[in-house]
């Protein structure tokens, strides 16, 4: 188990993992990503048609993990990409040194059913790139020291990021209307999740917040010790299996809850660690 983490250690993780992000070209990715390396069940689902009236930010790819999970072994867990992985403040989609991820735009693309087989393997390449190329930090810089405490990185591949929903939505989740919008985007995208979980490498899944482990259907669901008195609100822990992975789940998110404060962040970090 890692020793307890402080706030000045998480701004100094936060800034290492900055300070190792170098320009990494598209190119170089795709030559270590080809369509004959792609298992059957991602490129399916990189080439599923856009479900329409949904939302999904228009001229957006699938996004299949925020770096390499064939790779991993930890996977952090939230409920969809951000918008702002493919539009700028203004609603202007990224491109070029701007760009996160692949576009239909960068792609050279109108849809993906019918696209190239180098195509959809670009598409993972940037999906596998992510952390190399322009990270949105201030969102997931709030889960590295979590992931330090666990032994993982998402820098050096060890950790990954997965989505109950891989397509962006204009709005946010929060905001899709009705409801009966977000419970079919996950419903349709749950079984690949899944497959995630099944076939690649990951053992352990850490999930952001009481809204996406209430998607979950985890077994073995034990309730532990909450952190109390650190803050105006407990912060509830849960575990859990699903498939062969671990599971640890928290009942606030990171990123968007209000009032968590850093000794809060410092002992959730803790207890992750002992429970990983």
């Amino acid at each position: 188990m890692k020793e307890p983490t402080n706030a000045s250690s998480i701004s100094r993780a936060i800034g290492a993992l900055r300070s190792l992000i170098l320009p990494h070209s598209s190119e170089k990715v795709e030559q270590r990503v080809s369509s004959s390396t792609i298992l059957p069940y991602v490129a399916e689902r990189i080439r599923r048609p856009v479900p329409p009236n949904a939302c999904v930010v228009p001229g957006s790819t699938p996004v299949v993990a925020f770096g390499e999970f064939r790779r991993a072994t930890v996977a952090t867990l939230g409920l969809n990409p951000s918008r702002i992985e493919f539009l700028d403040h203004h609603g202007l989609e990224l491109t070029g040194t701007a760009r996160r991820l692949a576009t239909f735009a960068s792609l050279g693309v109108r849809d993906l059913a019918s696209a190239s087989s180098s195509a959809v393997a670009q598409v993972l390449a940037d999906c596998d790139s992510y952390f190399q190329r322009r990270p949105y930090m201030r969102w997931f810089g709030q889960l590295v020291p979590i992931l330090a405490a666990c032994g993982a990185s998402y820098q050096d591949g060890t950790a990954c990021h997965l989505d109950l929903v891989q397509w962006a939505t204009d709005p946010t989740w929060a905001k899709l209307e009705p409801a009966s919008l977000r419970r079919q985007l996950v419903a349709d995208d749950a079984a690949f999740l899944l497959e995630q979980l099944k076939y690649e490498r990951i053992k352990l899944l850490l999930v952001n917040g009481n809204g996406v482990w209430s998607e979950l259907r985890c077994s073995d669901v034990q309730e532990h010790e909450p952190i109390s008195g650190l803050g105006w609100r407990d912060i509830r822990i849960f575990t859990g299996m699903i498939e062969q992975v671990r599971v640890i789940g928290w009942s606030v998110n990171l990123q968007s809850s209000p009032g968590v404060t850093n000794r809060q962040r410092c002992e959730l970090a803790r207890r992750v660690g002992s429970l990983a």
